[in-house]
């Protein structure tokens, strides 16, 4: 909830500015003036890079060659008043008639939350007054933190220059409902025998407490560390940090075909999306959907291991990832120890310390169900490196989507609709036109069914409409990556379900 709605709170005063959402109250702690911050740069080019505080709290004066304590020049000023409220409805139903066995599926989703941060201030650091204290300093490249972040080519090293924190107490609220219907009947000349189940319907109400001060975003400035130590700000967006003669990049551990030739992308972007795509170009504006098909080819063909997984198994794991959805923060956890598998780490069960007991155990049961013990911090079987690889680019991607877009994709998973979704770039026209006779498309013709896959899309910066003839698809001016995000992720789910050909 608490990152929830600090992501919510930037993407409101601040889309595709400078500062980073706090997602953790541990790390609201960590979040001091002149701490030092590591950037790192991630796998795919989809990914937004990732900022870390060191463990033992450094600043910047701990990292330096002489031991002279930093005093920066504090600036405080009043930022805004903030209060949000919000909410997601889903409603839909499929139903289908084939030789003797009727069906209708249905449900509905209700998720409304509010964030009352109230009056907010800007602490920031004078940075003329800061340079002036540094001049001539040296980084102390022996220093524990600094060694481990030069380890990694793409890795940046960061200073906290500015912070929002709440002045008051402050209430961060939640309340879901979510029914699932599910009606079935068998014809026969003689006998009819029908079935109605109601009883599965959901209502929780969560109310978070956050005391002040909290900080809730920060915004760091990066650093260019020279050979002998000596670095320099930069305070010019252009102007990028890093290491001088960078050590070489230290690639994933697991074993695939998957980490033989790709690198981290120069991705720099905090709260928005680049304009390249996977291939190096830029995903067209208002562009038919078919103009995704190589870059979904290229990185779903991994998925194809998914089908060595028992059935149950399968269905399971897609399952257990179709609740997680309702739950951006579950999603990022199992991300990160996914990612951290991939890169060599062993992440532990204190990964997960964060997220409520069931969340803890349907993670803990998806990392199982791909392979991964995570009390003996290893995989079950040699084999299943490679499929623990795949499953990274499917929670790669999910972990990148807007938690609006996850909760209606996961009502989109629930309602079946994945093969009609995932059809959609193959059947139509370079005009992005496609009959609405199309059979394929059968399931989200009903109106219902077509707000729900319309909204969908557009949070994924694609434009769905359907007349009376056609069904129009095609991307957003400038979509960035998020319509490729998007069919990474369904086409994960659909392998999950269905025999597919890579």
């Amino acid at each position: 909830m608490f990152a929830k709605a600090t992501k919510n709170f930037l993407r409101d005063i601040d889309a595709g500015g400078e500062l980073i959402s706090i997602s953790s109250l541990n790390d609201s702690d960590k979040a001091q003036l002149l701490s030092v911050v590591a950037k790192k740069k991630r796998f795919w080019c989809w990914q937004k890079p990732k900022y870390e505080f060191s463990s033992c709290a450094c600043l910047l004066g701990d990292v330096l060659t002489e031991e002279i304590s930093i005093k920066p020049v504090l600036v405080e000023s009043e930022f805004v008043k903030y209060e949000e409220k919000s909410g997601d409805a889903i409603q839909g139903n499929v139903g289908g008639d084939f030789v003797a066995i009727q069906g209708n599926i249905g449900g509905s989703e209700r998720t409304e939350s509010q964030s009352s941060f109230g009056i907010l201030r800007k602490q920031e650091v004078d940075m003329q007054h800061l340079m002036k204290d540094v001049q001539n300093r040296k980084i102390n490249l022996r220093h524990a933190f600094i060694q481990q972040l030069h380890e990694y080519r793409n890795d940046i090293l960061c200073v906290l220059k500015e912070k929002i924190v709440t002045t008051q107490k402050c209430v961060i609220s939640q309340h879901s409902q979510i029914e699932e219907t599910c009606q079935l009947g068998g014809k026969a000349k003689v006998v009819k025998v029908s079935v109605t189940e109601n009883v599965n319907f959901k209502d929780e109400n969560t109310v978070l407490e956050i005391p002040a001060p909290t900080a809730i975003a920060y915004g760091v400035v990066e650093l260019l560390v020279k050979q002998d130590g000596h670095f320099e700000f930069c305070l010019l967006s252009e102007k990028q940090g890093g290491f001088d003669k960078q050590s070489s990049i230290k690639y994933p551990s697991c074993t695939s075909v998957l980490y033989d030739t790709p690198s981290p992308r120069d991705f720099d972007v905090v709260d928005g999306f680049t304009d390249v795509s996977v291939d190096g170009k830029p995903v067209p504006s208002n562009a038919a959907l078919s103009v995704l098909n190589p870059g979904i080819l290229e990185l779903t063909k991994q998925f194809a291991l998914f089908q060595q997984l028992p059935a149950p198994n399968r269905e399971e794991l897609y399952n257990l990832l179709c609740e997680v959805l309702d739950d951006g923060q579950t999603v990022s956890q199992i991300q990160a120890v996914v990612e951290g598998i991939c890169l060599g780490s062993k992440p532990g069960l204190k990964c997960l310390s964060e997220l409520k007991l069931p969340d803890k155990e349907r993670a803990r049961r998806i990392l199982s169900l791909i392979g991964y013990d995570l009390q003996d911090e290893k995989p079950t079987e040699p084999s299943t490196k490679d499929l623990i690889a795949a499953f990274h680019i499917l929670t790669s991607a999910l972990d990148e989507m807007p938690d609006s877009a996850l909760t209606i994709l996961g009502a989109c998973c629930r309602l079946h609709l994945l093969p009609a979704l995932c059809a959609l770039p193959n059947i139509t026209s370079d005009e992005g036109l496609c009959s609405r006779t199309e059979p394929l498309l059968s399931d989200i013709i009903d109106h219902g069914v077509f707000q729900i896959v319309q909204r969908l899309y557009s949070l994924s910066n694609m434009r769905l409409e359907m007349n009376e003839k056609a069904v129009l698809a095609l991307t957003f001016k400038d979509p960035g990556f998020l319509p490729l995000i998007l069919y990474i992720a369904m086409s994960g789910f659909n392998a999950l379900i269905n025999k597919q050909k890579f």
